[in-house]
């Protein structure tokens, strides 16, 4: 028997080597658990696109122009640098790429759409939110993600109309502010 190099548990060398290589392997494998279930915030903004031109009508809310979903951007009516309304459905609405990007007055013809929909004082929110600080941990940003995944898989599977899918939006923004709300500064 070769000499116990681990005196409490009464092992030999070769066990304790062993012992060692399967708790590594333990530990590699909670790791790259753990890097998977990150949700960064691109991922974030990924999907919260889609849920955001699945939600709408597949038009540009500035011009009017009908596209199909991939062809459409979401856009921001706060900057996406505003971390307490990047993600907040009542302050995105789906735009053609020339508008979003190139027309400077689309984000005035945002804020009326968002307005019509989401009620009279939604863009004043929006700019009093945006006042606010918000840092959202990997955790945070995964019960977000969760919850936008959830019902775009919903919305994806049924034949819905458009005011079900703005009833499914007041749920859905309950739901993120619930997750939201207590963390804002």
């Amino acid at each position: 028997m070769k000499t116990l190099s681990n005196k409490t548990r009464r092992l030999c060398a070769t066990c304790v080597v062993k012992e060692k290589k399967e708790k590594q392997k333990i530990r590699k494998e909670h790791k790259k658990k753990i890097k998977q279930e990150t949700v960064t915030q691109t991922k974030l903004d990924q999907v919260t696109s889609w849920l955001v031109r699945a939600i709408h009508k597949n038009e540009c809310h500035a011009c009017g122009v009908i596209s199909d979903p991939k062809g459409l951007q979401c856009a921001h009516f706060v900057g996406r640098t505003k971390m307490t309304t990047r993600f907040n459905l009542q302050n995105l609405l789906p735009a053609c790429p020339r508008c979003n990007l190139y027309t400077p007055h689309h984000v005035w013809n945002l804020g009326k759409s968002l307005n019509k929909i989401f009620g009279e004082d939604t863009t004043e929110t929006m700019l009093e939110l945006s006042a606010k600080h918000l840092k959202l941990s990997n955790y945070d940003r995964k019960l977000v993600y969760d919850i936008y995944r959830k019902y775009l898989t919903k919305i994806e599977e049924g034949a819905h109309t458009q005011e079900e899918k703005y009833e499914m939006i007041k749920y859905i923004i309950k739901e993120y502010e619930h997750i939201i709300n207590p963390l804002i500064k």
